[in-house]
């Protein structure tokens, strides 16, 4: 009797030393979870940051190249600018020459004006000599008909006298002929003159027009000197804006050069800083891949202690088998279930461990990504499975039944604050990039959204693709959601709009346990629980 009574002593300690190493296990293995879920999310951060790296890289380097060729763009400017500079620098000149000739045919024009004005005076004077010239001959012509008609009369006195006459007739004869041939010459003059002052008026024309064309290519030469001039002005002001333009584009290749050589150094630092990166993100795959194999290592190990710990009660008692209720839950859907100082917390997870409780049940939570939590389910690993959205489309053809809805998920659109107005509605989904929890209630309230799904494991994740701009927003519960942005996302990520949608919060057990699920749902029901829930749901979520 004292051998079993010391048997006993030593198995309950046995027993008590096992529970209190599961209970430490408990604590490491959800921290375990904790540290794997946030070196798993930082070692996708840096691979988007290595994307993103290498991205800015190669955008660096195609800059670099831009900045190359703006360069010799630049330099071949610079180099027309001078030639252009060089031919406007010949041009103007050749502009002043050609504004001297100007002015050399002006001062001959001149000259020129001077000689005819002095011509067209000494012509006006030969013109005035020839009308005297008419007029003097107009009189000797008159004095010659008188002549000839005296010697006529002469004649015919002469021939009265007889012979005392005739002498004087010959004289008479001799003044005739000499007034014929007066007449004969002043006719040949006045022939003479007639011709010319036919000529004269016809070089009287000739000078007129001669003049107006002075008149005209005086006009046309001071406006010729003034354009030549305002062109050589103009062409002074361009040669002096090319030379301002040539050095300007000398200031700016040297300031491209700089900037290229700038970038040269930012595209090396961004390779390193990419090189840097890729090893980091090296070490944190690894560290995630062992952080992996120490939670399977560990589930092993817990199976065992809890194995070792049933045959303990086994010693005491088979019925002590029924006594632990493995509950699994997602690993990040706070306020509703999440880890927290290494323990699984939450609404949901008080309330199945007040209803455990009142049953005199001993919960033992296993916390993971909801589609490994639901395998294990399904596999008979864990009994229950908590926080589930229901009715759930996705577990039509699984063999589980739900309990009674004990709280109400209100699922919600939820952006980068730089994007709320443009999702005001589910219209605005439609073409657009919506982040989900894989396998997760809320994806139902997409079906006639015409959007493309962005899967991922959880709703952190979820809300990291919309700053890794994986997708354009993301939908989860309310509650869920302002949790997140507010405790990973500094309130970046904002509630945009409510789905309408209205889904229960159940406990999940396979139909297989459906005394379990009887048992459990109608401690659920009892007048007690329902008021200690409304306390709970009460509470303000912090």
């Amino acid at each position: 009797m004292e051998v079993n009574s010391q048997s006993g002593q030593l198995t309950g300690k046995l027993l008590e030393g096992i529970s209190r190493f599961k209970e430490i296990y408990r604590d490491l293995s959800d921290q375990l979870w904790a540290l794997s879920m946030e070196s798993g999310l930082t070692a996708d951060f840096f691979s988007e940051n290595i994307k993103s790296n290498t991205q800015n890289g190669l955008a660096l380097q195609s800059m670099t190249r831009e900045f190359s060729a703006l360069k010799a763009s630049a330099d071949s400017i610079t180099g027309a600018a001078a030639q252009a500079n060089a031919q406007i620098a010949t041009a103007e000149t050749a502009s002043r020459a050609s504004l001297d000739a100007i002015a050399v045919g002006g001062q001959a024009l001149l000259a020129m004006d001077r000689s005819y004005s002095e011509f067209a005076v000494l012509f006006h004077r030969i013109t005035e000599a020839v009308d005297k010239i008419q007029l003097t001959l107009r009189a000797i012509d008159e004095i010659s008909e008188l002549t000839n008609l005296l010697s006529l009369n002469a004649a015919i006195e002469a021939a009265r006298a007889g012979i005392h006459g005739k002498g004087f007739k010959v004289v008479a004869n001799e003044v005739k002929s000499l007034a014929e041939k007066s007449r004969g010459l002043t006719d040949q003059a006045t022939q003479l003159l007639k011709e010319l002052s036919g000529s004269m008026g016809g070089t009287t024309a000739s000078l007129k027009a001669f003049d107006g064309g002075k008149t005209i290519l005086t006009a046309k030469l001071a406006a010729a000197k003034q354009d030549q001039l305002e062109s050589t002005t103009a062409m002074t002001a361009v040669g002096q804006s090319m030379g301002s333009i040539s050095g300007a584009l000398q200031d700016q290749a040297g300031s491209i050069q700089h900037l290229s050589d700038t970038m040269s150094q930012l595209t090396r630092a961004v390779s390193l800083l990419v090189n840097s990166t890729e090893l980091i993100t090296s070490n944190l795959d690894r560290q995630k891949k062992s952080s992996q194999a120490v939670l399977a290592n560990g589930s092993r190990l817990k199976s065992a202690i809890t194995e070792m710990l049933l045959l303990g009660r086994g010693v005491q008692g088979d019925e002590a088998d029924q006594k632990v209720l493995s509950i699994g839950h997602d690993v990040s859907y706070p306020p509703w279930v999440y880890i927290q100082g290494g323990h699984s917390a939450g609404m949901t997870i008080e309330a199945a461990r007040y209803v455990s409780q009142q049953l005199d049940l001993l919960p033992e939570f296993k916390p993971g990504q909801f589609a490994d939590v639901l395998d294990d389910l399904l596999a008979g690993k864990v009994r229950m499975l908590a926080n589930v959205g229901w009715p759930n489309a996705f577990f039509a053809d699984k063999p589980v039944v739900a309990s009674s809805p004990f709280a109400h998920f209100k699922p919600a659109i939820f952006a980068h604050a730089q994007d709320t107005d443009r999702f005001k509605s589910y219209a605005d989904l439609a073409g657009k990039r919506v982040a989900v929890q894989r396998a997760s209630y809320v994806a139902d309230c997409l079906q006639n959204a015409s959007c493309e799904r962005v899967y991922a494991d959880n709703d952190l994740e979820a809300f990291a693709a919309l700053i890794w701009q994986r997708a354009d927003c993301a939908i989860t519960e309310e509650k869920v959601g302002a949790y997140l942005s507010k405790q990973f996302f500094s309130g970046k990520i904002v509630h945009c709009f409510s789905t309408g949608h209205t889904l229960d919060v159940v406990f999940l057990f396979l139909k297989a346990n459906q005394e379990l699920a009887r048992t459990f749902d109608t401690c659920l029901q009892a007048a007690d629980t329902r008021v200690w829930l409304e306390r709970l749901l009460a509470k303000p979520v912090n």
